[in-house]
């Protein structure tokens, strides 16, 4: 019972909604009836019938050009018509949505006039006219009696059903309007690639985000656990190196936790520019604190875009943590250079013994075949012989043709590092070293 009781409620409800929509339409569309017609009278007098339909009709067409009106149909049909598509308001509003809310204002005024005709005019009719006709008085409607009974009763009938179609118009016009609403106040075909670029963007910068995560959060968590497991060996032996490695822990997870930060951040809205990273020669600064024996020769001009200096840091960032991480013990051989059209970087170590490929699969190398895709450039990366070998070419000819490229770090420097390797550290057990890929 409460069910059906409930179940009542939201019909009324939904009926009244539909009424109070097909209302709004008919207070406008009377008043712009009667101001045409008042204005067409003053100005030529005795103005035909249809040249009035014909003005009110494009009075209401430019009603729905007027700035705004696109907004306060789309509310309509959201709050009166239960629309639950979407609908458009665009910011820049084109020819195609200035003719689709033309003629939903358009449509809008003239059902409401239709629904508004039926209850205020034909249903007062048919009680009056079925009242004469039931007790053969007349009442002013001016409709001759009756000549019979039978006819009386076929005149009730016809009032009974005409007042009923009256009452219940509102129903099928409101969900004819409900329907076409998605339609006509919808997303066009223009709208609907903004949106499917916009959520390419969207999609395109998760991505950004996850790579940056793995490489910032997850280098760092690798040597946080490289770290851990050298001062776990050591600790009785050597306290001293325990506690570097303790120390290398800290400020890791330190700058991990603020890399963090600044991604989350970024997902919501209020972070500036992305921070700076450090220098290169800082990364392999670093990795060299950790343990790392790496042997570079960098060389690389002093005009190196912003991003493609990113995205070298990043591919060598993550070629160093894969042969921190996965290699066997020996040096690390890393050469980036500018080699007059193109960026090459190459990062060689040993190969773990027994070991050609990781087995779990992970997601560095991928990254950083993406950042290389980025500028056309490609990325190989393998076994060579008894050493794992990282080769990527990044397209670059902005420099003079002919310049000679300048230094463009110093790796015996010390510096800041990058979350992912920013830290003094005690050397890792080679124990600790597994396959060559990310």
């Amino acid at each position: 019972m409460a069910t059906t009781r409930h179940s009542a409620r939201g019909l009324v409800r939904y009926l009244a909604r539909r009424f109070a929509w097909h209302m709004l339409g008919a207070a406008i569309g009377l008043a712009l009836v009667l101001l045409v017609y008042g204005l067409l009278n003053i100005a030529a007098g005795g103005t035909p019938g249809g040249v009035v339909v014909v003005v009110a009709v494009a009075a209401a067409v430019a009603l729905g050009l007027v700035p705004g009106a696109r907004e306060l149909e789309v509310t309509a049909a959201r709050a009166l018509l239960d629309v639950d598509e979407d609908l458009v308001v665009p910011a820049q509003p084109r020819l195609a949505h200035r003719a689709r809310t033309a003629g939903w204002v358009l449509l809008h005024l003239v059902t409401g006039l239709v629904v508004a005709f039926g209850l205020f005019a034909l249903v007062p009719g048919a009680v009056l006219i079925g009242a004469e006709a039931a007790t053969g008085s007349s009442m002013g409607s001016q409709i001759p009696p009756p000549a019979g009974p039978g006819e009386a009763v076929a005149r009730v009938a016809a009032c009974v059903v005409v007042g009923l179609l009256a009452v219940v118009a509102t129903w099928p016009l409101g969900a004819a309007a409900a329907a076409l609403a998605a339609r006509v106040l919808g997303p066009t075909p223009h709208d609907r690639m903004e949106t499917a670029l916009a959520r390419a963007r969207r999609e395109a910068e998760h991505i950004r985000l996850a790579r940056e995560l793995h490489d910032g959060i997850g280098h760092a968590l690798t040597v946080v656990g490289v770290q851990a497991a050298a001062g776990r060996r050591v600790v009785a032996q050597d306290p001293a190196a325990a506690a570097q490695a303790l120390a290398a822990i800290e400020e890791t997870a330190r700058t991990a936790v603020a890399e963090l930060d600044h991604l989350l951040a970024v997902l919501r809205d209020d972070a500036g520019d992305d921070p700076p990273l450090p220098a290169l020669g800082d990364v392999v600064a670093a990795h060299r604190r950790a343990g790392l024996d790496v042997r570079d020769r960098v060389d690389l001009p002093p005009d190196l875009p912003g991003l493609l200096s990113r995205t070298v840091q990043r591919i060598v960032t993550e070629a160093l943590t894969n042969a921190h991480r996965h290699g066997a013990p020996g040096p690390v051989v890393l050469d980036v250079r500018w080699a007059g059209d193109h960026v090459l970087i190459e990062v060689a170590n040993p190969l773990a013994t027994g070991r050609g490929r990781r087995r779990s699969g992970g997601r560095g190398l991928a990254g950083v075949r993406e950042r290389a895709a980025l500028f056309g450039g490609t990325v190989t990366a393998g076994p060579d012989g008894d050493r794992w070998v990282l080769r990527a070419t990044l397209p670059w000819t902005s420099s003079p043709a002919g310049a000679r490229p300048a230094p463009h770090l110093d790796t015996g420097a010390p510096g800041p590092a990058e979350p992912a390797v920013s830290t003094p550290s005690a050397v890792p057990d080679a124990a600790t070293r597994r396959d060559p890929d990310a």
